[in-house]
């Protein structure tokens, strides 16, 4: 097994061979030449043929990834896979063994176009048949479908309360489901869009976990998700932040380097002493997280989800401004990590409901409950 150490200098080396080839921002070609050593099953079980990485391991790899594109946070460990491990069929044994190998790329589609945060909103359904299922519904605002050979779908239960999820693997080339283009602002290298699917025949070996536990798995898996999609946010300010303090070294005006304006050297002490902040953050959540304190890990989670991404997206916007024109073309690494970081703001639980979320649990479930219930307001004289 490599150090954290040996495992940096690896995707280092691999980063340069793609870049080199055009291909650095190739997710297939990431996954299928990163098994080599080891990186697509580091944070999955031994059991499976990973390496059994703890998530505080975990959060350097993904924070050192980002620093070469925040897109390069789906290929690191398992990703969306993860949940794969509670299945016993044949097929999801198979998809997990591709999967280390390097040969396989998961995708999930849990959002669709009228439910986002609110997942009880959901309206993509799932029937009995027989020992099956019969999936109808539609996915929209899904990255990277194009480039999967499986995806996690997500629907409502067909049995139990109305709220109820149910989550299935499926590969992408299932009879009945249909992939949809939209076009996004970034994600270079990956596809964004959506599924449809009507009556859809999916066989019980599909099913992850059992009928209803699709929230459980969610809440889980995206607890660590969140934590290491703001690891690589993390990294990818970090990463801008030394293109900012090169640029201010080397362009010249008025007779002089940029840099001893000390209005630009500002930027980079403020968010680079916050990105360390949210970093230190990081760590302690990883260590309730890796301790199984999922109650204590959430806020912290949610926070950094939160905070991280922000923080880096200004670091980005401060190193894209300091270049001038230059930084809003392709010739400065920095066009993609602001896109990119806009994204993440969206992605994975919103900026202002991971703030909501950590009013809720450090504070009372009720200030949740007050910002989400319907009220009826009187008309202004009933008022009076």
């Amino acid at each position: 097994p490599l150090t954290i150490d040996q495992m940096k200098t690896a995707i280092d080396d691999l980063a340069e061979q793609l870049k080199s080839e055009g291909k650095l921002t190739s997710p297939r070609e990431w996954r299928r030449r990163s098994a080599a050593f080891g990186l697509p099953g580091l944070d999955l079980p031994k059991s499976v043929g990973g390496s059994d990485w703890n998530a505080k391991q975990m959060l350097e790899v993904f924070r050192h990834a980002g620093r070469y594109n925040l897109n390069l946070r789906d290929v690191v460990g398992g990703a969306h896979g993860r949940p794969v491990v509670m299945m016993d069929s044949p097929i999801a044994k198979a998809a997990l063994q591709k999967l280390v190998a390097g040969e396989a790329y998961f995708a999930v589609a849990i959002t669709e176009e009228d439910a986002g945060t609110d997942t009880k909103s959901m309206q993509s359904q799932a029937v009995r048949d027989g020992g099956g299922f019969r999936l109808t519904g539609s996915k929209l605002w899904n990255a990277r479908l194009r480039q999967a050979t499986h995806v996690v779908l997500y629907t409502r239960s067909a049995e139990g309360s109305p709220n109820a999820q149910s989550v299935f693997l499926l590969p992408i080339n299932h009879p009945g489901l249909e992939i949809v283009d939209r076009y996004a602002h970034g994600l270079t290298g990956n596809s964004f869009g959506g599924l449809k699917f009507n009556n859809m025949y999916v066989g019980p070996e599909y099913l992850i976990g059992k009928d209803g536990d699709g929230s459980k798995i969610f809440e889980k898996h995206f607890l660590y998700w969140r934590l290491m999609q703001a690891a690589a946010a993390i990294g990818c300010g970090e990463r801008a932040l030394e293109i900012m303090a090169e640029r201010i070294r080397q362009r010249h005006v008025l007779g002089g380097p940029i840099g001893r304006f000390t209005h630009l050297q500002q930027p980079i002490g403020e968010y680079l002493t916050k990105l360390r902040m949210a970093a230190a953050l990081a760590r302690e959540a990883a260590r309730f997280y890796d301790q199984g304190n999922y109650e204590a890990a959430e806020p912290l989670v949610n926070g950094i989800k939160a905070e991280g991404v922000e923080i880096a997206l200004a670091a980005c916007d401060a190193a894209m401004r300091v270049h001038g024109a230059v930084g809003y073309s392709r010739e400065v690494d920095l066009g993609d990590r602001v896109r990119d970081l806009m994204g993440l703001r969206i992605a994975d639980g919103t900026t202002d409901v991971m703030r909501m979320t950590v009013v809720r649990e450090q504070y009372g479930f009720d200030l949740w409950e007050m910002s989400i219930r319907g009220y009826s307001v009187a008309p202004p004289r009933e008022r009076e």
